[in-house]
C-alpha cells in the first residue's frame, strides 16, 4: 500500500515511520481499510486491485446517498411517488458524480481509499439514525469511519445533537432524557477509540496518535513551519477551499488543477443550496455543528489534501449532502438539475484528465 516507493519520494509524501523498538516500519494511517482488504489480499496477494476494492464501497455509498436523501427529505406518513423517486436518483448522482467523491473513488490510493470507506461508514450511521436509530450501531459506524479517517470522529456531534433535539422534554431535561441513548452511542464509538489506543500503544508505546510527528524529516518541510496543526494555517486552507480555480495554459492539456485544491463551489456548485436548509430544523443545525467540528481539524492542518479539489472536505461531505438535500427539497427545479450537471462535467473533466492522461502535466 505505497511502501515500495518510500525511498524515492520526498519526506512530506513519505508516511512510513521507522519502528522505534526494532527493525521495520509502521504506516501512519488508521488500519481499518487494510483490515477490510486482508481477506481479499490473502486470496489474490499483490495482484489485488485496490482501486476495484474501493469501488465497491464507493458504489455502496452512492446507494446509501439515495436512501439517506429519501429518508431526510420525506415527511412522516408521506407516500413516495414516482416523481420523488426520480428526485432521490438525482441526489444520488449529485453525491456520486457531481462531487470530488468520484475522483477519490477512481484513484484507490492509500490516502483516498481511506476517505471513501470512511464516507461509506458515516452514511451508514446517518441511514441508521433516520431508520431504526439504534445508538450502539450508530456509534459503531461512526467509530469505523474514524478508524479510516481520524477527523470523522467529530461527526458524532451530529448524532448527539439530533438525539437531544428529539427528546420530548424541554430545556436541560432534553439532555437528561437523552443520556441512555448517548451512553450507548458513546460505547459504540468508544470501542474503536479503544482499538486505536491499543494500536498506537503497540506501535509507539503511547495511546495517542503521534505517528504524523514521527515521519522522518517531515517537520523540516516549509509548509510544516508551525507544526502539523496551527490556527495560522486556517487562511492557507480557506484560500483554495473558497477561491481555488483551474489554471488555463497555452499548451496541452490547456487546463491544470492546483494541487492545493479548488473551490468547493466550483467542484460541486449544488452545495450552494445547503445554505437554504432551514436553520431552525434539528437536522440543519446538527449538520452544521458536525461540519464545524470536523472543519476545526482539517482547516488547521498544515496540508490541504493535495489532489483534485479540496479532498479533506469530504470528511464532512455526508452532512453537507444532508443540508443540500434539505435546501433543494423534493421538487427539483431546472436550475437544481443544471448545477448537478455542471458538477458532473467538472468532476468528469478531472477524473478523465488525471486517470487517462497521466503523462500530461495536469496537477501543479
Amino acid at each position: 500500500m505505497g511502501a515500495c516507493i518510500c525511498w524515492i519520494i520526498p519526506s512530506w509524501l513519505n508516511e512510513l515511520i521507522p519502528n522505534p523498538n526494532g527493525p521495520g516500519w509502521f504506516v501512519v494511517y488508521p488500519p481499518l481499510p487494510a483490515f477490510l482488504m486482508t481477506p481479499f489480499a490473502a486470496i489474490w496477494g499483490l495482484n489485488l486491485n485496490q482501486t476495484v476494492f474501493g469501488l465497491f464501497f464507493a458504489a455502496a455509498t452512492v446507494s446509501l446517498a439515495y436512501l439517506v436523501a429519501r429518508d431526510v427529505s420525506k415527511k412522516p406518513a408521506e407516500p413516495a411517488s414516482p416523481i420523488s423517486y426520480r428526485t432521490y436518483i438525482w441526489f444520488a448522482v449529485l453525491f456520486g458524480f457531481s462531487t470530488i467523491f468520484w475522483y477519490l473513488s477512481s484513484i484507490g490510493s492509500v490516502w483516498l481509499i481511506a476517505q471513501v470507506i470512511a464516507t461509506f461508514f458515516m452514511f451508514l450511521a446517518i441511514y441508521e439514525a433516520f431508520n431504526k436509530n439504534r445508538p450502539l450501531l450508530i456509534g459503531l459506524f461512526v467509530g469505523a469511519s474514524y478508524w479510516c479517517r481520524l477527523p470523522t470522529i467529530l461527526g458524532i456531534f451530529f448524532f448527539v445533537a439530533l438525539a437531544i433535539s428529539r427528546q420530548q422534554t424541554r430545556g436541560w431535561g432534553k439532555i437528561k432524557s437523552a443520556l441512555p441513548y448517548l451512553s450507548k452511542l458513546a460505547v459504540g464509538a468508544g470501542i474503536f477509540v479503544i482499538f486505536n489506543f491499543i494500536y498506537n500503544y503497540a506501535r509507539f508505546g503511547t495511546i495517542f496518535d503521534v505517528g504524523y510527528w514521527m515521519i522522518p524529516g517531515v517537520l523540516n518541510e516549509p509548509w510544516f513551519s508551525h507544526g502539523h496543526f496551527s490556527l495560522l494555517y486556517i487562511t492557507d486552507n480557506l484560500r483554495p477551499f473558497l477561491t481555488g480555480l483551474p489554471i488555463l495554459t497555452s499548451g496541452i492539456p490547456y487546463v491544470q488543477f492546483p494541487m492545493a485544491g479548488m473551490a468547493i463551489w466550483f467542484t460541486t456548485p449544488s452545495f450552494v443550496f445547503a445554505l437554504k436548509s432551514k436553520i431552525k430544523e434539528p437536522v440543519t443545525w446538527s449538520s452544521w455543528l458536525a461540519i464545524f467540528c470536523i472543519a476545526t481539524i482539517i482547516f488547521t492542518n498544515a496540508a490541504t489534501g493535495w489532489g483534485f479539489g479540496y479532498r479533506y472536505a469530504v470528511d464532512f461531505y455526508p452532512f453537507l449532502f444532508l443540508l443540500t438535500v434539505r435546501g433543494m427539497g423534493t421538487n427539483l427545479k431546472w436550475y437544481h438539475k443544471l448545477l448537478i450537471i455542471l458538477g458532473i462535467i467538472v468532476n468528469a473533466w478531472g477524473v478523465i484528465a488525471i486517470n487517462k492522461f497521466p503523462d500530461l502535466h495536469v496537477l501543479v
